[in-house]
C-alpha cells in the first residue's frame, strides 16, 4: 500500500466517523475529526504538488485550503475543486489525484456526476 492509499483510507475512515458524530450531535468530536482531515488533506496536497506535471502545477493554488476537497470512493481518488482559472469562466474545475498517483484535470466539474 502506497502513502496516498494509506491517506485515502485514513481520510475515508475519518469521514465515516464525522458522519456518526454529526448524527449524535457530538460537535466537539466533529471538530477534532475535521482537524485531522485537514491535516491529511494538506499532506495529500503536498504529495500532489510534488507529482504534478508542469501543466497541473501552474494552476494549483499555493494552499490546499483554497479548494474544496472530496473523495470518490469507487475510483479511490481525491478531488480538489476550485474555480476555473479562466477569468471568463464561471465553472468549476477539479484536480483528481488517485491512489495510483495519476493526476487528471476535470473541466466543468460537477460533484453530482463524479461521486
Amino acid at each position: 500500500m502506497n502513502k496516498i492509499e494509506e491517506l485515502f483510507n485514513f481520510w475515508k475512515d475519518l469521514n465515516i466517523k464525522v458522519g456518526e458524530k454529526l448524527g449524535s450531535f457530538e460537535m466537539t468530536e466533529v471538530k477534532k475529526l475535521r482537524m485531522e482531515q485537514s491535516k491529511t488533506e494538506d499532506e495529500v496536497y503536498e504529495i500532489l504538488k510534488e507529482k504534478a506535471t508542469p501543466e497541473v502545477a501552474k494552476i494549483l493554488p499555493e494552499r490546499c485550503g483554497d479548494m474544496e476537497i472530496g473523495i470518490n470512493i469507487r475510483d479511490k481518488e481525491f478531488y480538489f475543486v476550485m474555480e476555473d482559472p479562466d477569468p471568463d469562466s464561471e465553472k468549476l474545475m477539479a484536480i483528481v489525484f488517485g491512489i495510483d498517483e495519476r493526476i487528471k484535470i476535470i473541466n466543468d466539474f460537477n460533484t453530482d456526476e463524479y461521486d
